[in-house]
């Protein structure tokens, strides 16, 4: 759900300002596998540096229907919202034909991209306004002003061009007006409510988006929040939230909520206050944190307060295991141990609690980030795990600027958390790869980690067919209660050294794209995790080919131990070693269960 387009939407209405939001990205409908003679500079660099993958996805709305929409009506000003850098280019096709249909209407763009790459977005011509941060100060004086054609001179938080017509100085001289934004909205209860009667809100599983604070005092590394909304931390009443639930059920017959607030849990009192308030009214709703919260002043009373108020699952970002480590990613307040306790207090009253570990950080070795995974399984914690890559606007950014390994020439699409182009400092792009699907392997299927460890350390390595009958059997469960699925690998079936995968659990399912044409090897990624898993178990590396076709609507893949990967090899190897260390005063049964020394 696009909650700042909705929030903006809603303070336009405040001035009498007529407004629409077209989100691209909710028809999923459209997606589709982009044919090469499409390709543009980007996408050729995206494919040239991945590792593995050879195909790119289109998601959202075609740009036949894109189109349609700008051809609709007569529009004055046309917004454009680029929340993510590596994503700027189809920001600027837009642009392009925004302008080519209405070449009259005034073009801005929006959000984090311009936000931490003005001097970038600028180079598109068809952009004649940047809006930098928090916009619900501005928009409404902005988009008045270029609608009624007046200067934007001395409007707050807003980058153009001189000699557009949008300054009043008496010799253009084709400069460039930066001008900087005032203080962050204070007032966040001063806030109309987002203007989600806009938005068709089956197209996002009727759950609604919730943003009870803004703002962050933490100083994570890799993170660039502080750009957009700030370091000081700024919270709406528990009673103004509340109302919003209240009125999203009401209103809206929307039960279902994900808090997508930066640092949730900063004011405990606060949120005490808004479980109770949520819980007082009987609002009867579903609650969840997708983007997580610390477990600094995590308590029983506070898990219990969220269970009453409908909380179902959260994360608990801990990033790595390693407590140096931790204190160079300014995340020291947080440990192993401290997550261990916190995902108990929170699956103990009934809530999902995982936790998040980031692979290849910046000086970590590839026997590091394998130890994280282990420490994991080994403490029983539920985890998933993301790639490394270096945010622009974030510290690390800075970093891997300062050391070379990227520059200010590097292709912003490049900075795709799942392009595998930069690497780390100490981990190449492929190697990062691999690891990263390992590691995935290693959270899809903890107990058969450990349990083709005990097995291997009884008898050696284990045969393929072992191998996948055991991935079956740990795979009866990998869907959520609610169908969500973290890794899309579920197999369902096995014959000779094929694997059969749940038609919902595959890549091109994820992607929307099962019941389109598509090429053979566009699942590589799910194929890569099954035999990852497979290989862990047995101790033998495997590739996994995808087969042409599908049976009875499931992707097919066979394993093979021939052409696999050297750098695959080699995080195999690691992930065996290091399992046998961390493991070697905790024998492990057959069945995976870890018994205590």
């Amino acid at each position: 759900m696009p909650i700042g387009l909705a929030y903006l939407a809603a303070r336009l209405r405040q001035e009498n300002i007529a407004v629409e939001i077209f989100d691209s990205l909710a028809w999923t409908c459209d997606n589709h596998v982009v044919p090469p003679a499409s390709y543009t500079t980007a996408d050729r660099a995206k494919i040239a540096a991945h590792p593995r993958w050879r195909h790119l996805v289109h998601w959202g709305a075609t740009w036949e229907r894109i189109q349609d929409k700008l051809s609709e009506a007569r529009y004055d000003v046309i917004g454009v919202s680029c929340m993510f850098t590596p994503y700027y280019e189809p920001a600027y096709q837009l642009a392009r034909l925004a302008k080519k249909i209405q070449p009259w209407a005034r073009v801005i763009l929006g959000g984090q991209h311009p936000t931490v790459a003005h001097q970038h977005a600028l180079t598109e011509r068809a952009f004649d306004a940047l809006v930098l941060g928090e916009a619900e100060g501005n928009i409404a004086d902005v988009v008045g002003a270029l609608a009624r054609g007046d200067s934007l001179t001395g409007l707050a938080g807003l980058v153009f061009r001189c000699g557009t017509g949008l300054c009043d100085c008496a010799h253009p001289t084709g400069r460039v007006h930066l001008q900087p934004r005032n203080e962050f909205v204070q007032d966040l209860d001063g806030l109309p409510l987002p203007a989600v009667d806009l938005l068709d809100m089956g197209q996002y599983n009727w759950t609604a988006t919730l943003i009870t604070s803004r703002g962050c005092p933490f100083s994570c590394s890799f993170c660039t929040v502080h750009a957009t909304v700030g370091k000081k931390f700024r919270a709406r009443a528990p009673e103004i939230v509340a109302d919003e639930v209240e009125h999203y059920v009401v209103k809206h017959g929307i039960r279902r909520f994900f808090i997508e607030d930066d640092n949730f849990t900063f004011d405990i009192p606060r949120v005490h206050q808004i479980c109770r308030a949520i819980s007082d009214r009987g609002l009867d709703v579903e609650l969840h944190l997708p983007n997580g919260m610390t477990v600094v002043k995590l308590t029983d009373d506070l898990v219990t307060d969220m269970a009453r108020a409908g909380f179902r699952s959260l994360f608990l970002g801990l990033e790595t295991t390693d407590v140096v480590r931790l204190r160079k990613i300014r995340k020291g307040f947080t440990s192993l141990d401290k997550v261990n306790k916190g995902a108990a207090l929170f699956t103990g009253q009934g809530i999902d609690a995982g936790a998040s570990l980031i692979v290849g950080l910046l000086g970590q070795s590839r026997a590091e980030l394998v130890r994280d995974s282990i420490n994991l399984i080994v403490a029983g914690i539920r985890f998933w795990t993301n790639p490394f890559y270096p945010i622009p606007g974030s510290p690390d950014f800075q970093q891997c600027l300062a050391e070379g390994l990227i520059s200010r020439d590097t292709e912003l699409a490049l900075y795709d958390q799942f392009n595998f182009a930069i690497g780390s400092d100490r981990i190449p792009p492929a190697e990062l790869y691999w690891a990263w699907i390992c590691t995935q392997a290693m959270a899809q299927w903890p107990r058969l980690v450990l349990e083709g460890r005990a097995a291997r350390q009884v008898g050696g390595p284990r045969a393929v067919a072992e191998g996948l009958d055991r991935l079956l059997a740990h795979s009866t469960d990998l869907f959520g209660p609610g169908g969500e699925l973290e890794v899309p690998a579920v197999p369902v079936a096995v014959e000779g050294n094929r694997i059969f995968v749940h038609p919902a659990g595959c890549f091109d399912s994820m992607q929307h794209l099962a019941d389109k044409p598509r090429p053979t090897d566009l699942c590589t990624l799910t194929g890569d995790v099954l035999a990852a898993a497979v290989s862990i178990y047995t101790g033998t590396p495997y590739r996994a080919h995808q087969l042409p076709g599908k049976n009875v609507g499931r992707c097919v893949f066979a394993l093979s131990a021939d052409q696999v990967s050297p750098i695959f090899r080699e995080v195999l190897q690691t992930i065996q070693a290091e399992l046998d260390e961390a493991l070697a005063s905790a024998p492990v049964p057959a069945d995976g269960a870890l018994i205590s020394p």
